[in-house]
């Protein structure tokens, strides 16, 4: 992995880390983190490369910025683990996020009902786009070829890259 892909990602996990680093975090925030950041370690990145010319709408993505779109962020990622307790402990985790640099969190919507989520995670030569949470997963390059356009990555000169589970 070159120098600027572990930057991305040590900041991208660095910054979830952080996210529950309060006076009093409940217990069901601090193991949802580690289940959360054991998945993250089990990740390569791949430099993007487009694989077809259809990307979602970038009308359809939201960056979210509330807290109801946090909620619909963390129950679509919390569909990546199994079990209603895992479940539970990731949503519980991922409901404490405080929107901050260098990472922001996207959905995608479909008839109101949210599709696809994603963190894009920035710094001054490179983007991430990591946490791929997908209802159906034939939509990953569609989603990640819309946020692309979306926030104009291609305008820049920077590297992107996607983030993908290992085999």
């Amino acid at each position: 992995m070159s120098d600027s892909q572990n930057s991305l990602l040590s900041s991208k996990n660095q910054w979830l880390y952080q996210q529950i680093e309060v006076e009093f975090p409940t217990k069901e925030s601090i193991e949802g983190r580690a289940l959360y950041l054991s998945q993250a370690q089990q990740t390569s990145l791949q430099p993007w490369q487009p694989q077809s010319d259809q990307a979602m709408l970038p009308d359809s993505i939201f960056l979210v910025d509330f807290h109801r779109l946090t909620i619909m962020f963390a129950q679509l990622q919390a569909k990546r683990w199994e079990g209603a307790e895992q479940q539970s402990l990731i949503v519980e985790f991922l409901t404490q996020i405080i929107y901050s640099e260098p990472c922001e969190l996207y959905l995608a919507f479909d008839s109101g009902e949210p599709i696809a989520a994603a963190i894009v995670t920035r710094d001054d030569t490179a983007t991430l786009i990591s946490d791929l949470a997908l209802n159906d997963p034939a939509l990953a390059d569609s989603f990640v070829a819309g946020l692309i356009e979306k926030l104009q990555l291609l305008d820049c000169d920077g590297d992107i890259f996607v983030e993908q589970m290992a085999s």
